[in-house]
């Protein structure tokens, strides 16, 4: 899995986008992003504990059903 943090030029923020891996149904890439860090640091350790979540096989993707 492939992650990286970055800084929002218009806000400020740091952000973090992960590849989660390929759409069984569809074939295409599936990313996760999470935006409005307030220091790199909150990021980085954010997207960790997201990485280590999908290597231990215990994330569970967010459901777009409200």
């Amino acid at each position: 899995m492939k992650g990286s943090v970055k800084k929002d030029k218009k806000t400020g923020k740091y952000f973090y986008i992960v590849d989660i891996g390929i759409d069984p149904l569809t074939g295409k890439r599936k990313q996760e992003k999470k935006r409005g860090f307030i220091t790199k640091k909150e990021a980085e350790n954010a997207l960790t504990k997201l990485l280590s979540e999908v290597n231990t096989g215990i994330y569970v993707e967010p459901s777009k059903l409200s």
